[in-house]
This record gives structure tokens, sequence and C-alpha cells, in this order.
């Protein structure tokens, strides 16, 4: 960070680290204390262990938070945004500097005289210069008392790239929040899903044991004891498939949560009842103000502003206080000199350097800034844009979910009831096997799409927030 610091005030140019870090799309995240549910040993959490995890929505999140690498990774990056703007402040602070040598001279070095002089020397033409040992110390100061803007700028575009990072840094855990409740819900499905498919088993099984025996009696027909077989043999393959998909789900929900994949896990928590949706306006004013992407992409707008004001400081002149004492000796007995063979010296200078000709370094310096400044602010258009229509498709596609979830559950009741009223009329002789079949199969489809329906109000729900975004409260920087 000196060389950066060094850069700009001789060149009055933005170092390509600085420009990195501004441009650079920087992710950022925090780690979560585990909950005290969830409180396992080191064991548990780095290898398979036999001990079962209950595992409810909000504990699968916050192991999510705690454990998602790209959230670690973003956390890290926040650190050296921070330590960019502590190296550009340091800028603004006096610079000093030691140095010290001792020397000593194994042979010392010489000069030669001409022929015409060496008759004054009695005839020597070469004479040793210094003697056996020698010491030299100094102490400099260099305090950059004005850059015309460099330092200020560059000390603006490292704090707006912190800010921007620690807003990137909750949009990340926005995301993560949202995969693991995702993940969550689509394990609950699953589970669901399995659920419906044994109990379609255990129907079919049942149907085929009355279709045999009353096939033996006389009173069904062979088509009726054939369809029985057949639905039986078609309903073991939606069950695996069925239990195959869990394990995968409950697979995906350890992934994300950074559970090994050995331990077992189980849920604890159901759907959650979602409450309508609240107006279009108001979900985009927040959206608007509370979306921790668009502040993020707002302050890089910044910091390429102070990008571009840096590449213009870069044709002004820069002030420095300089100061520096000198401490040099020559002897040729003992370690150190005595103090007929030290001398000292200071000064002080008010240096003024001004860039009078760079090749047009600068003017394509800020050419560039101009069009990076251009690009930052179209991609945070960009972005509000697609942050909008995001917002309004989760809002409908939340709308759709609650408004289907209503039908699913009366198209259950009613399919209930009519496996209910089919299993009389066989009873009483009223209905064949086919018509329980038929109701049978009625109630698990209905079921399967009542379980689907609550997974999507529940996914919408978590997918609009993530529209949203969750920001609720100012980030800050010490100025």
């Amino acid at each position: 960070m000196n060389e950066i610091r060094q850069h700009m005030v001789r060149t009055g140019r933005p170092s390509p680290t600085l420009l990195s870090v501004v441009v650079l799309a920087i992710a950022a995240g925090s780690l979560h204390p585990l909950p005290a549910a969830l409180a396992i040993d080191s064991d548990t959490a780095s290898g398979p262990s036999n001990t079962v995890i209950r595992l409810g929505l909000d504990d699968a999140v916050a192991l999510a938070l705690a454990n998602d690498e790209q959230l670690q990774q973003a956390q890290l990056a926040v650190d050296g945004a921070a330590a960019d703007l502590q190296g550009a402040r340091s800028g603004t602070l006096p610079q000093l500097d030691v140095a010290a040598s001792w020397t000593a001279n194994l042979k010392k070095a010489a000069f030669f005289l001409p022929p015409d002089m060496a008759a004054s020397f009695g005839g020597v033409t070469q004479i040793e210069m210094g003697r056996d040992r020698s010491l030299a110390g100094a102490l400099s100061l260099t305090w950059t008392l004005w850059s015309a803007g460099r330092l200020s700028a560059g000390v603006g575009a490292s704090r707006e790239a912190l800010v921007a990072s620690r807003w990137q840094e909750r949009a990340v855990a926005d995301a993560v929040r949202y995969a693991a409740e995702v993940a969550y819900c689509d394990a609950l499905l699953a589970a669901e899903q399995v659920r419906i498919a044994e109990a379609a088993l255990a129907m079919t099984e049942e149907s085929l044991r009355v279709a045999v025996a009353g096939h033996e009696q006389g009173r069904v027909s062979r088509f009726d004891l054939l369809r029985a077989r057949v639905e039986l043999a078609n309903r073991e393959s939606p069950l695996i498939a069925a239990r195959n998909a869990h394990d995968l789900g409950l697979l995906y929900l350890r992934r994300v949560c950074g559970i090994d994949a050995g331990t077992p896990i189980e849920l604890i928590d159901d759907y959650a009842d979602i409450p309508a949706p609240a107006p279009l306006e108001d979900l985009l004013g927040r959206m608007a103000a509370g979306s921790p992407e668009l502040r993020m992409l707002t302050h890089g707008v910044a910091a390429q502003r102070q990008v571009l004001a840096l590449a213009k400081a870069g044709r002004g002149p820069v002030v420095q206080l300089q100061g520096s004492y000198v401490l040099q000796g020559e002897w040729d007995d003992g370690l150190f000199p005595g103090d007929d063979a030290r001398a000292t010296s200071g000064s002080v200078a008010l240096a003024v350097s001004m860039p009078l000709f760079d090749g047009f370094a600068a003017k394509a310096d800020i050419g560039r800034a101009e069009a990076d400044l251009r690009i930052a602010e179209t991609e945070r258009d960009r972005v509000e844009r697609d942050r909008r229509l995001a917002v309004r498709q989760a809002r409908l596609n939340l709308e759709n979910a609650l408004t289907a979830l209503e039908g699913r559950q009366e198209s259950v009741s009613l399919a209930e009831e009519a496996h209910r009223l089919s299993l009389v009329r066989l009873e009483n002789g009223l209905a064949t096997p086919l018509e329980r079949l038929d109701a049978e199969l009625a109630l698990t489809e209905a079921r399967a799409q009542l379980a689907s329906t609550r997974h999507d109000c529940n996914t919408a729900r978590a997918a609009l927030e993530l529209a949203v975004g969750s920001a609720d409260e100012a980030v800050e920087v010490d100025r």
C-alpha cells in the first residue's frame, strides 16, 4: 500500500491495485454462532456421526450463514478493503525512514594522479581514499502537505469501496439464506412425497387383497383383478423415486448447511402459513431503500467518481516537506569512531513538483475513469430495473401459489370424501374395485398437488424476500 500511495503522489494516477479494489464486485459475509439447539462438537461438524441433528428452518439458515464458503471468502474481502482504506489514509501522515551502514574497507579505493603532478607527491601516482572503517546513518522525513486532491480522492475511493463491500456482504448473506430456505422446503416436499407414495402403495395393496378375495368368490371380474395388480406394480416405482429424491434433498440440505453428508438429520419444522403479500408499491419502496445489491452498486458508483477525481488531480502540483539528519564517520581502529572522527549534518526543504508533460498519460487515465464511471452507473440502473421486475414477478408468483393453495385444499377434501364413498359403495356391492382404484388415484394426485403448492407458497415467499432485500440498517465506516 505504501507503493500505491507513492504512485499516486508521484504521478497522480491510481495504481492498478487501487482500481481493482473499486471495480471488483466484492463479496463479504459474517460468521454467526451456532444456535444452542445445534451445539455439536467438532467431531460432528467435521465428520460423520451417529447422533441425529434435529434441524429447524431457523437452525438451517444459521448453519448456512456460519459455514458457507463464499460468505467466508466475502468476509476476507471486506478485511482486505479495510486494509486498503488504512493504506490510503497513511499517505496523509508523515513518513519517517532510517538507514545505517557500518563498513570495513578491506581494500581502499584509490584515485590516480597525472604524471606531471606525481613529482609534487614524491613520485606517487595513486593515492588511497578513506580509512579502514566507515559509518553512515540517515534519518529522513517526507510529509505530503498538498497533493492537489490525490490523497483525499484515494481515501474517498477506498472508503466507498469498503462500504460497497459490506453491502455486498449482506447481499451474499441474503442469497445464502434463500438457498437454505429453499433447500429446507425441498427436503420437506420430498419427505411428504415419500409419505404420499407409501400411503398410495398401502391403499393399492389393500385394493389388490380385496380384488383377489372377490375374484375367488366370483364377485370380481378378471379385468378388475388385473387392473389392481397393474396399479400395485405402478405404485412401487414412484415410491422408489420419491425415496431417492428425499435422500438427494437431505444431501443437498446438508451441503448448504455445512453438515457432513453421513450425519443423520431430522427436520422438525413444517411449512409455514404464508400471509398475503404487501402492496406492490410498498414492496418496491422497500427494495429501492434497502436492497443490499443496489446500495453496493450505488457506493461503487461513488467510488468510481473518486477514482475519476484522482485521475484529474494527477495534473496538479505536489507540495512536500522534506527533512534529513545524517551521521558520518571514518576511522582506522576499533568498532566505532571517536568523537573527532564523526560528523553530523541536517537539512529541511519545502519541495514542489508539477508534471509539465507526461506523454498524455493523465488524459488517458481520465478518459478511462470516465468510461468506468459510466459503466458503473449503467450497471446500477440495469440492476435497479431488474430488481423491480424481480419484485413484481416474485409477488405474482406468491399470489398464484396462495390462490392455488385454497383450491388444492378443497380438492383433497373432495378426494377423501370420494374415496370414503367408494369404500362404502364397494362394501354394499354398489361399486367395483375399479372405482375404488380410481378414487385412490385421485386422492393420491390431490395430496401430491397440495404438497407441491404448499412448497411453492413457501419458496415464493423466500424469493420475494430475496428480491426486496433484508437490509434494515445503515453501514458505517469510520471517517
